[in-house]
């Protein structure tokens, strides 16, 4: 059979089936078995075909379980009803299978089906719970979850796939409790790398909003109304926190005590400061974690800055050295570390509060600028707008503008060395080195480093429109600077090609 035969005898069944589903109930068996088949194009015209016949089913509400009791009368309608609900089972699950099938496009096909089931089973429940005013299939996205979070295969793809529906709460908040059971039935078993694949990728998707935490509007859900004019009816549904919560600390308890991989390891370490460390019951079991990696050095200890500085600031954590250990990252290295974004914005964050000692902070000023002399090029704007914001944020330390008798590397008392910023002797030193770039070959440059000449601005600059400047953006800024007509290029017009006034190279070459 070709797949256009196949496609039309779908759209035959399809059509015979709408018009009159008891009498041609048995197509949904005919379809299922095709679901069998050795061809793709057989296996996704029936996943299509057999997706739109419990659809329609759903939105007709025939899917129902009876009233059970001794003293109930089953009619013709509630056996046809169970009827319809076991084959429902039946297409679920062997969908579910074809998952793990071999064709990309069928495992694509086959997910977005079970999303799409879930979605209208959950419109339209099969049966009500008492008490509940939302009714979401939560177990059948149990099964959906775990087969994808597999601890044999690698799913990442499929769960790309899925991640757009990450956006909706309900989505969101029942993949949370699912996989919070996951983890539980993991508990004693062998927690493998694709395992913890899989599952991390589905973790950074999950960001629960705080308890007291209020939008305005209505938000984004699996159940939306089909149309506008029903969007009032739609059921409600708010995230139950305290569940949320639970759930968080459920998982969160268990995978660190997993191994992870270096890849992982990091990923941990940015997500669980966003979106994790906030709704934690107690944070500060975090600390041995964090600690151990901002102390390893390098890219670690970037990413567990954030960790720290909460602990630090949030929890009470007494850590006396977080700003020695923050000066002594500021390295040359750290302008080519992939979370140089991240370090700058987290560090714009540190230097923020009120009550550090001026030395401290003249110390990462000096540091920074000191820095500008080897840094590349795109960093050198970041560099320039970070330094500006510090003396608009700390006004006392103008004064290291106005130090007319420290101008070069040889009269500068302080020590790029000495990695405590208490003894560096920041504060006896002056920004020379910004003077330095004020004639950097770069307008563009050499502006930025204008403000020593100039009164600050009353409002800092976003530095944020700087950390991620890249050499491309560079060259074509420097492309775009009009450069004026008639601009002298020699003191005499050259008479040939090796013709100059007072040419020495003349006098040793010669064209033939």
């Amino acid at each position: 059979m070709t797949d256009k035969t196949t496609k039309r005898t779908m759209k035959v069944l399809l059509k015979e089936f709408k018009a009159d589903k008891v009498k041609n109930a048995n197509v949904i068996v005919d379809i299922f078995g095709r679901l069998e088949s050795n061809e793709a194009g057989t296996v996704t015209s029936a996943i299509t075909g057999i997706h739109h016949i419990f659809t329609y089913l759903f939105n007709e509400e025939d899917i129902k379980l009876p009233p059970k009791g001794s003293g109930v009368t089953q009619t013709a309608n509630d056996k046809f009803n169970l009827w319809l609900y076991g084959r429902y089972e039946e297409t679920y699950k062997k969908i579910l299978s074809l998952l793990g099938h071999e064709e990309r496009s069928v495992r694509e096909l086959s997910l977005c089906s079970l999303v799409k089931l879930i979605q209208s089973e959950g419109r339209h429940p099969v049966k009500k719970r008492p008490n509940a005013t939302y009714h979401f299939p939560q177990h059948r996205l149990q099964l959906l979850l775990m087969k994808l979070v597999s601890d044999k295969v690698d799913h990442r793809h499929l769960i790309t796939l899925l991640l757009e529906y990450m956006e909706c709460q309900d989505f969101m908040f029942y993949t949370l409790l699912v996989l919070s059971t996951i983890v539980k039935i993991q508990k004693d078993k062998e927690i493998t790398e694709k395992f913890m694949t899989n599952l991390f990728l589905l973790l950074e998707h999950i960001n629960i909003p705080m308890e007291d935490a209020v939008s305005l509007d209505r938000p984004k859900l699996l159940f939306e109304a089909d149309d506008v004019e029903r969007l009032e009816e739609r059921p409600m549904f708010t995230i139950p926190y305290d569940k949320a919560k639970k759930a968080l600390n459920n998982i969160w308890s268990e995978v660190l005590k997993y191994s992870l991989t270096p890849d992982l390891y990091r990923r941990s370490l940015v997500l669980i400061p966003e979106k994790v460390m906030h709704h934690l019951d107690k944070p500060l079991i975090l600390t041995d974690f964090f600690m151990e990696s901002y102390n390893l050095g390098g890219a670690i200890s970037l990413l567990a800055l954030q960790g720290v500085f909460i602990l630090v600031h949030k929890h009470n954590l007494e850590y006396p050295d977080f700003y020695t250990k923050l000066y002594t990252l500021l390295d040359p290295t750290v302008f080519h570390a992939k979370y140089k974004a991240r370090f700058f914005m987290l560090c714009d964050r540190f230097l923020a509060s009120s009550y550090l000692p001026e030395y401290i902070v003249a110390a990462f000023v000096k540091r920074l600028a000191r820095l500008s002399l080897v840094a590349p090029t795109p960093s050198l704007v970041l560099i320039l707008k970070f330094i500006a914001n510090l003396l608009i944020r700390y006004p006392g330390l103008k004064k290291l503008i106005h130090k007319p008798n420290v101008k070069a590397m040889e009269s500068d008392p302080y020590d790029m060395e000495e990695p405590d910023p208490a003894k560096c002797r920041a504060s006896e030193s002056s920004l020379w080195e910004v003077a330095t770039l004020q004639c950097h070959v770069l307008p563009y440059v050499s502006k930025a480093a204008g403000f020593l000449n100039k009164s600050l601005p009353s409002v800092e600059y976003n530095i944020s429109e700087f950390v991620e400047t890249t050499y491309d953006e560079v060259f074509e800024r420097a492309c775009k600077v009009t450069v004026h007509e008639n601009v002298a290029t020699t003191f005499h017009k050259p008479q040939g090609l090796f013709n100059y006034h007072n040419d020495q190279m003349s006098q040793s070459w010669s064209v033939v």
